[in-house]
Order: structure tokens, then sequence, then C-alpha cells
């Protein structure tokens, strides 16, 4: 998973399929979505997965109005679609929005 800031994010999200991470190192639910964000990211190499911190990217944060980590967010070609998920706890419902993702 790519981690990344502001300056780099607006590209990173400018073609393809992307799925945003906002997350935080200090963060139980964070954490326990880690795993399951790794095994994503290895079973679709077609989705580029980046990672934020909320800390570190104030502006970003603000700019996407994440209040609550971790929240996914899911790009194509540059564009948001599909709904985010928000501190989303198990991997079926975050496999099933990739699969809604690659069908859009």
């Amino acid at each position: 998973m790519k981690t990344t800031t502001k300056q780099d994010f607006s590209s990173l999200i400018q073609s393809g399929l992307c799925v945003v991470e906002m997350s935080a190192p200090w963060c139980p639910d964070c954490r326990k979505i880690e795993p399951m964000m790794q095994a994503l990211e290895s079973k679709y190499p077609q989705v580029r997965f980046i990672l934020l911190d909320f800390d570190t990217n104030e502006a970003l944060k603000d700019e996407l109005a994440i209040r609550r980590i971790p929240t996914l967010i899911f790009y194509k070609d540059g564009q948001e679609v599909l709904e985010r998920l928000v501190e989303p706890d198990s991997m079926p419902t975050i496999e099933q929005m990739i699969q809604a993702l690659l069908d859009t």
C-alpha cells in the first residue's frame, strides 16, 4: 500500500481504480483492518491502494471531510465513486465495494 501526502494525492488518483484509506497508527480499528487491506491489495493488483495518515494530512483530511477513521474512499479516473466505507470491520464488506468499483 502506497503511503502518500496531499502533494502526490491528486496525481495518484487521476487514472485507474483507487482505494484510499485514511488511517492512523494509534487507531485500533485501523490496525484491525490493515491485514485485510494488505490481502486485498495482493488479490486485486489492478487497483491502486493508497494510505493517508490522519495526523500528517490535516489539509487533505479537511478537504475530503473525513471525521472518523478508518475511512475508505473509492476513485475511478480521479472521480469519487461509490459510497464511502466509514469504520469498516469485515473483509467481505470491503471486498464487495472493491468488486463494485471494478464493475463501474
